[in-house]
This record gives structure tokens, C-alpha cells and sequence, in this order.
């Protein structure tokens, strides 16, 4: 029998899918991070846009005087707030002129605005920048400090490209740490779920096709193979082996038996009484054995069909009273309303059977059946008044041979009931699980799916 120590599942903070996703992302948001800001830093110039209808109307006239376009300076007023920033003269060598400020900082700039064929408008630090006009293969730009409504667009487009490029990043990180916890966890995944599957018994786990990689998860991914078809072999060649010698004692048994039934000894004969409790008990040992290779090999037939459990106990205690009424009247039918099940009557009443008489053989106080319905489960519960077993012996309980701790009496029993009990609970589709009760004894409870 598995614990309930070694049933109990990680918790969701505990899983290492999580940590490794959790992982990942956060390197991958970091080193996006730090590209994303470096971009930020060196951002490029916003793109150029149409003039605006109103400021071409504004300064256009101004610039129509050959006269007066030729005697443009950069850094000269023109009207307003509008100043020129460069100036290309075409009048014999062609000169260019910058504005001594903006020519330091944004040289590249103006010299790619003086080479629009159309007018256009840009911000540009704290100005915006106009251009080109041409009059006569002469081009100037002009620049005017940028409004405030001006200030809040570009602040506003800012935002909005700062929050896109932000979405961008996580959402495409997120993304990728997905893709690789999903490209690194999917093979261990695979080997845990094949594990499982080779402790239910099976030779041939779902492994995909692990098998046929050439690195480390595949060479554990063939080895998990081959060893599960080794314990099979094992396995198999092991109950056969039970089963096998099971079937080849029961003949000389049987005839033990029968010559003792025919010697004319004394019933005061000790020896003779001693010979045929040993053969009775060496058959009890036998028959045991070949109902557990059965149920293990999957050789029981169930042959299900409507079960008043509340009869079927009250029926048991009636046929353990009439043979000893002391063991009887020690058991004890909780008042409950017992269901009707739709289950096989021989396993179910062998399954309570066994844990009945063995709670009898190693306790002397009241053995309590009792059932509850609990999560869409039956439980079917035998409590003894014993003084319990330790918690680091429950699960040997359900080992074959094994006969309680040294704190419970010995008072009978091969220790194969309960092992044989676990086998059928699990052919039947429960479970059987075994635990101390709060005020105090050993509880064994039989768990089936409701209908």
C-alpha cells in the first residue's frame, strides 16, 4: 500500500514547470529589457509630416521677394517666432548655411530636409522644423518653438510608442519562455507519466519518441524502456512462480489431509492434533496465495450485480458469531443508511471479511463497521479499539507476509489477507487505505466510486 505521505501532491508554487517558466521569462524580459532602452536612448528622428495649411499660408508670402529670400540669414527672424535655420544660395557656387546651433546638433537633419521636393514639418528638439521653401534654386528652413498643444502631441505619441514597444516585450517574451519551458519540461513530463505507467504494471510505456533522441533524455528514455520490459519479465516469471508452486503443493496437501482424517488416532492424540492444524493452517497459506496470483494476473471474473452492502455485513457478523459468539458479539453494525451497490458480492464480502477478522485477531475491544458517503465516494470503514500501528508501519500492511508491528498482538493470520483485500479493492475499481483514528485504534477503509 502507497501512503498518504507519498500521495500527496506538490503544491503549485513547488512545480518545477513554474520555476523554469518563471525563469526564463524574467531573463528574457531582462535582456529585452535592456535592448528596449538602448533604443529608447538612441531613438531615431519622429518622421517627417505634410506643412500644415496655416503655417505655409503665414510664411509663404514672406518668402516670395527674391530680394528679400536672398537676404536671409540663418538664425534671422522673419516674423513671429519664426526663424530661419539654414540656407542654400544658388547664385553662382552654391553655398550652404546653418544655423550655428542647430547645425551642430542636427547637421545630418537639415541637410536631409534641404533635399525635399515638398514642404514638410518635423519636431525637432524644442522647435519645429519647416521646409524646404525654394525661389529660384535658392532653399531655406525655417524653425518656430513648438506649442504646447504640439508638445502634448508628441509627448502623447511618445507614450503610446513607449507602451506599444512595452506590450511588444512582454507579451513576445512571455511568448518565448512559454516555448522553451514547453521545449524543456515536455520530455520530463513524458518520462514522469511512463514512470507511472511502470509502476501500474505496465512493459511498454508511452515514452513518444524520446527513445530516438541522441542525447541524455534519450538514453534515459531507452533505458526506462528496457527496464520496464525486465520487470515485466521479472514480474511475470515471479507470479508464475507463486502459482506455480501453489498448484503442485495442493495435491500432497489434500492427501496429507485425507490420510489424517483416516488414522484411527485418539482425539487426545496431541501430535495428531498438532499435524492437522499445521495442514489446515498450510492450506489456508495456499489458497491465499493462488487467490492473490489470480487477482494479480487478472484472472477474477467480476459478475457484478446489486449488492445491499447493509445486508451483506449484517450477514457476516451473524456467520462469524454462529462459528465463535465471542468474536461476535465483539463486532459492532454503525446505524447508517448502507447503499446498493452494483459491485461483485464474493470479492466485496472476502475484502470486508479480512479486514474484519483481522482486526479481531489483533485487538480484544469492540471492531466498529461504519460507512459514509463522502466526494461522490463510498466509504466502507472497519475501527478496531486497538492501540494502533506507528505511522511508519501502515503502508507494510498491505505487504504479503507481513504480520503487524511488535506493539499488536499475534494471535493468528499468515499475513495475506490484507494484501489480498488491496488486490481485489483495486479489481473492483477502489481502494483500500489504512490509517490510525483520532481517538485511537486502527482504521482500515474501503473506498469504491459512487454509480
Amino acid at each position: 500500500m502507497i501512503s498518504n505521505s507519498s500521495r500527496r501532491k506538490s503544491r503549485w508554487y513547488q512545480s518545477l514547470t513554474l520555476r523554469l517558466l518563471l525563469l526564463f521569462w524574467a531573463l528574457l524580459f531582462v535582456t529585452a529589457s535592456s535592448g528596449y532602452f538602448l533604443a529608447v536612448w538612441n531613438r531615431a528622428t519622429p518622421e517627417p509630416q505634410p506643412v500644415a495649411e496655416p503655417i505655409k499660408r503665414t510664411i509663404a508670402p514672406l518668402l516670395q521677394d527674391p530680394v528679400t529670400f536672398l537676404s536671409l540669414e540663418p538664425g534671422r527672424l522673419i516674423a513671429g517666432n519664426y526663424r530661419v535655420a539654414a540656407r542654400v544660395s544658388a547664385a553662382g557656387q552654391q553655398k550652404l548655411m546653418l544655423d550655428e546651433y542647430l547645425g551642430e546638433q542636427h547637421r545630418r537633419t537639415l541637410l536631409r530636409f534641404l533635399n525635399y521636393e515638398q514642404t514638410m514639418q518635423m519636431p525637432l528638439a524644442d522647435r519645429l522644423l519647416i521646409g524646404p521653401f525654394e525661389l529660384n534654386g535658392n532653399k531655406v528652413l525655417v524653425t518656430r518653438p513648438l506649442q504646447a498643444a504640439e508638445w502634448q502631441d508628441q509627448a502623447q505619441a511618445e507614450r503610446e510608442l513607449t507602451q506599444a514597444r512595452t506590450w511588444a516585450i512582454v507579451s513576445g517574451s512571455f511568448v518565448i519562455a512559454i516555448l522553451l519551458g514547453v521545449w524543456l519540461i515536455r520530455p520530463i513530463r513524458r518520462l514522469s507519466s511512463a514512470t507511472r505507467e511502470i509502476a501500474a504494471g505496465s512493459a511498454e510505456p508511452n515514452l513518444a519518441k524520446l527513445p530516438n533522441r541522441r542525447d541524455e533524455i534519450g538514453d534515459l528514455a531507452r533505458s526506462l524502456a528496457q527496464t520496464a520490459r525486465d520487470l515485466a519479465v521479472s514480474r511475470d516469471a515471479q507470479r508464475r512462480l507463486l502459482s506455480d508452486v501453489s498448484h503442485e503443493l495442493r495435491s500432497p496437501m489434500a492427501r496429507m489431509q485425507v490420510a489424517l482424517d483416516l488414522t484411527d488416532a485418539s482425539e487426545d492424540d496431541a501430535h495428531i492434533q498438532q499435524l492437522r492444524r499445521d495442514t489446515e493452517r498450510l492450506n489456508l497459506i495456499i489458497e491465499r496465495i493462488l487467490s492473490l496470483s489470480k487477482l494479480e494476473n487478472g484472472l477474477v471474473n467480476l459478475n457484478k450485480e446489486a449488492v445491499d452492502t447493509g445486508q451483506l455485513v449484517a450477514r457476516l457478523i451473524d456467520d462469524i458469531q454462529y462459528a465463535d459468539a465471542a468474536l461476535g458479539q465483539r463486532l459492532e453494525q454503525q446505524h447508517a443508511q448502507w447503499p446498493e451497490l452494483q459491485s461483485d458480492e464474493e470479492l466485496l464480502r472476502m475484502i470486508i471479511e479480512n479486514i474484519v477478522r483481522n482486526a479481531l485477531h489483533y485487538t480484544d475491544g469492540t471492531v466498529e463497521l461504519g460507512y459514509s458517503l463522502s466526494d461522490n465516494q463510498h466509504r466502507i470503514s472497519i475501527r478496531d479499539h486497538g492501540p494502533g500501528v506507528d505511522d511508519d508501519l501502515l503502508a507494510k500492511l498491505f505487504e504479503p507476509f507481513y504480520r503487524g508491528d511488535p506493539s499488536r498482538k499475534h494471535k493468528a493470520g499468515v499475513g495475506l489477507g490484507l494484501a489480498l483485500s488491496q488486490r481485489a479493492a483495486v479489481v473492483l475499481g477502489g481502494t483500500l487505505s489504512a490509517s490510525n483514528h483520532p481517538d485511537g485504534g486502527l482504521e482500515v477503509v474501503l473506498t469504491l466510486p459512487q454509480d
